[in-house]
């Protein structure tokens, strides 16, 4: 009788995160004959049925999510689309000695007071002057002795989403006052920074590093909500952005991304326009929300970051082909809805249908509210095409293909 060979034994990757735009990383993962761990703070993540194993833990807990790791033997670590993993993923691949980014890289692309020291010595500051605080008080009665007529932003050091982000109009002692303390308390102890309020329009660029060499992917142009310009509701891959920008923007990233020290992966970088002259509001190392790294780049350029960032853990050879994004159009949008209690909803599912990602999370009962962060945006959808004109014709008919009706 002869004896059984195994075959090679499956290679374990700790996908750090599973909520819905974890997803498709897991499915990538999956497709490429790897098993997946998937841990998450919630007990019932999306991402959870798609895994082999699941293990509820806080993302931002590292010694946790550590022991996990050791305890499964995993071989690599990752995550995408979230922030507040990165620092995690980092840590538990240098202690393991897996690849990674190094703890030290991903503090300056998640802490945003860190990441300004590391790019103070550019020869060209790319971003506003800022202030950074621990104290309430402190933070308030600079404010005060500003008295200078100017605007300014207080963001948190350590958030996503525009959690805690805030403008603070010149003489609104009282308000700004409630505002830094919201923002303190969205730091979780770590720090707010408050930064001169730039006033231009907004772009971010999505990237992929490959052996520190970084490849420009996209170009997004950026539309807030009237009532919170600190929060997105419409993302748009439409063509329409000057070359010259365009080219001013890519170099820009390029330096700081350097300058920062990624070594390998994506990342999401967002800037202001202000008088010609290129501002960093913030650059993360992992790819874009809302499906753009996952599904609207490998669209708009044949390349699937996914696919790429996996095979770089695996340290299997492959070469990075971009076609230009601007051959092809694409929307994110966010749904909005009037604000009030849900008594039920109807959906045009076949509309629904015709989008490239719809992610929609709605239930009677439901209060909706206009938009202060992003947790409180009900879903949104990507629609994408080879036609502008019909891209957004696309748009319009989704963003109508739910009806509300209130309480």
């Amino acid at each position: 009788m002869k004896a059984k060979v195994n075959g090679p034994k499956q290679k374990l990757i700790h996908i750090v995160g599973g909520g819905f735009n974890q997803v498709a990383l897991v499915r990538q993962a999956k497709a490429k004959g790897l098993r997946v761990l998937v841990t998450d703070s919630n007990e019932n993540p999306p991402a959870r049925k798609f895994a082999d194993l699941f293990e509820q833990i806080d993302t931002t807990d590292r010694n946790a999510s550590l022991r996990c790791a050791e305890k499964n033997h995993i071989d690599f670590v990752t995550t995408d689309m979230t922030d507040v993993a990165v620092p995690t993923v980092a840590f538990i691949a240098e202690t393991l000695g897996l690849p990674g980014i190094g703890y030290e890289t991903a503090l300056k692309f998640t802490n945003k007071y860190i990441m300004r020291k590391a790019l103070a010595g550019l020869t060209e500051s790319f971003c506003p002057e800022s202030y950074f605080f621990t104290d309430l008080k402190i933070a308030i009665q600079f404010l005060q002795d500003s008295n200078n007529n100017q605007n300014y932003l207080v963001k948190p050091v350590n958030s996503q989403g525009s959690k805690g982000v805030h403008i603070l109009r010149s003489g609104n002692i009282q308000e700004n006052a409630a505002l830094i303390s919201n923002t303190i308390l969205e730091s979780r102890g770590q720090g707010i920074l408050i930064e001169r309020f730039v006033v231009g329009h907004e772009y971010s660029v999505e990237t992929f590093v490959k052996d520190k060499k970084v490849y420009n992917l996209t170009l997004t142009k950026k539309y807030h909500y009237e009532h919170n310009p600190c929060l997105d509701k419409r993302n748009t891959f439409l063509g329409d952005v000057d070359e010259a920008l365009e080219s001013k923007l890519f170099l820009a990233n390029q330096k700081i991304i350097e300058a920062l020290g990624l070594p390998f992966g994506m990342t999401h970088a967002e800037y202001k326009i202000e008088n010609g002259k290129v501002y960093l509001m913030e650059i993360a190392a992992r790819g874009a929300g809302g499906s753009i790294s996952s599904h609207i780049i490998p669209y708009l350029t044949g390349f699937n970051t996914l696919d790429a960032l996996l095979s770089t853990y695996a340290e299997e050879s492959y070469s990075i082909q971009i076609e230009d994004y601007k051959t092809r159009f694409a929307v994110l949008k966010f749904f909005e809805f009037t604000p009030g209690k849900i008594k039920r909803y109807l959906i045009n599912q076949k509309i629904l249908d015709s989008a490239l990602v719809v992610d929609l999370n709605l239930s009677v009962g439901q209060s909706l509210c206009l938009p202060k962060d992003s947790r409180d945006r009900p879903g949104y959808f990507v629609v994408h095409g080879e036609n502008r004109s019909l891209v957004l014709e696309k748009e319009k008919q989704v963003s109508s293909a739910v009806k509300i009706e209130y309480e």
